[in-house]
């Protein structure tokens, strides 16, 4: 019986495996034919058949689409730049300010605690899309739009799941720490940058890496917030929507190849952090 139940299993595994193996090369399919593409000269890209090997390997596409994708007078690395800062300035503060907002809702007594915490609740419930458009109008009026300011103004904004998830986070910790601190003479911000914060790099590290992949694909906000700074997303969307007619795809896929990179390394890199489970410790009765 244990026999049959053995072969079972190995049945299942192999078909599970097979199937994620599968899937996998539907991922991995659509990366390898872009690179092979972007290898490749703007006429057999048109005539030839898309799944055949490059004739001749063009390497210098890659240093052409560093010159030659320019949007709204902004260069290639003019829109990484963009990434770069816009991606910066909204993981720092925007983590902080979620850090410290999650903790003071948490573990702090406060009148209207309750309220705060209902009120992002609510907010949460909100179609985003549905208010872009007054989104855009409060900030054109308030001078914010398309300026380095309304980077700075949206990094402070609270809520969605991390809000959850670190408020939950700091509802677990013992209040044990705190008050040993307090002892000591900590103040309320001494508690939570030498205690707290330090306890929760891990969740923070792991939203920080999630921001970055998530605000470097997106092309939305910049190209409606920010038209001005096209970032890597927004900058190749507009060259593809403006030069959709006698556009070098090849240029144009190596300039995707080239994006995609710092989202593999930072993965490739970080994937530890994506998978290590939190364990806390510390008490000792």
């Amino acid at each position: 019986m244990s026999v049959r139940k053995t072969r079972s299993q190995r049945i299942a595994m192999g078909v599970i495996f097979g199937l994620f193996v599968l899937y996998a090369l539907t991922l991995l399919y659509p990366m390898i034919w872009m690179f092979l593409s972007s290898l490749k000269g703007s006429l057999e890209y048109e005539t030839g058949n898309s799944l055949d090997l490059p004739k001749k390997w063009l390497f210098s596409n890659y240093p052409e689409a560093l010159d030659s994708l320019v949007v709204e007078g902004t260069n290639f690395l003019g829109m990484v730049w963009n990434s770069v800062w816009m991606n910066g300035i909204s993981i720092v503060l925007g983590t902080f300010v979620t850090a410290i907002t999650t903790y003071t809702i948490a573990k702090l007594q406060f009148p209207g605690r309750r309220a705060f915490y209902a009120v992002i609740l609510f907010m949460m419930m909100l179609p985003i899309y549905g208010s872009m458009a007054s989104s855009l109008q409060i900030k054109k009026q308030l001078g914010i739009f398309d300026n380095v300011f309304n980077v700075l103004v949206s990094s402070f904004a609270v809520g969605g799941y991390k809000f959850l998830v670190l408020y939950s986070f700091f509802k677990s910790i013992s209040w044990t720490y705190a008050e040993a601190a307090y002892i000591d003479g900590a103040s309320h911000f001494q508690v939570f940058w030498h205690v707290m914060f330090p306890q929760a790099l891990a969740p923070l590290a792991v939203f920080a890496i999630q921001d970055f992949i998530g605000g470097w694909n997106d092309y939305m906000t910049p190209l409606i917030y920010m038209p001005s700074f096209p970032t890597i997303a927004s900058g190749l969307y507009l060259y593809e929507s403006k030069m959709i007619r006698g556009m070098n795809y090849p240029v144009y896929f190596a300039g995707i190849v080239i994006s995609a990179i710092p989202i593999l390394i930072i993965f490739i890199s970080m994937r530890k952090t994506f998978m290590t489970s939190l364990s806390m410790g510390g008490l000792k009765g």
